[in-house]
């Protein structure tokens, strides 16, 4: 399909924007990493007291049945961490309530995220949690409140390049 802003064609299969680490520890130098960081593809604990879990960001996109996500850390508290780690590997989780989050990665397309306020919602031992943002005025909510183009997933994921 032909991108009716720039008049490109945006494959569908695109690779989703990902982010390897939460903000404040991609900040921190490899050797402050391995004295204060425990870690691994989807958990992450600094100095055992910030605690954040990888999650998608799902983004409803036009003509598209499935949502573009980013993935992103959230920033969560030792209870829920600790709540999420023992459901890790349980088909139960996805009975459990939406857990408080923060969003631990700034977007560059979509100044001022890293921070905003969200509900993490456990969707099965074999995917990654899911992210919706609270109510706000932000970019970010208003697109995953309704939706975005095909231009807009192609923006997110020309990060990569």
């Amino acid at each position: 399909m032909i991108c009716s802003k720039c008049g490109e064609e945006h494959p569908l299969e695109e690779m989703e924007l990902t982010f390897r680490r939460p903000d404040d520890v991609a900040k921190l130098s490899a050797e402050e990493r391995a004295r204060l960081v425990q870690e691994n593809n989807d958990l992450c604990v600094i100095d055992g007291m910030r605690f954040f879990i990888r999650a998608l960001l799902p983004l409803p996109v036009e003509s598209r049945d499935i949502p573009y996500c980013i993935g992103l850390w959230v920033e969560v508290t030792q209870a829920t961490f600790a709540r999420v780690y023992d459901l890790w590997d349980s088909d139960e989780q996805v009975l459990q309530k939406p857990f408080a989050a923060q969003i631990a990665n700034e977007i560059p397309t979509a100044d001022g995220s890293l921070g905003l306020r969200a509900e993490m919602r456990l969707t099965g031992p074999t995917t990654r949690p899911d992210v919706i943002l609270q109510p706000s005025q932000h970019q970010l909510y208003v697109e995953q409140a309704n939706g975005i183009d095909e231009h807009r997933a192609a923006e997110f994921s020309a990060l990569f390049a």
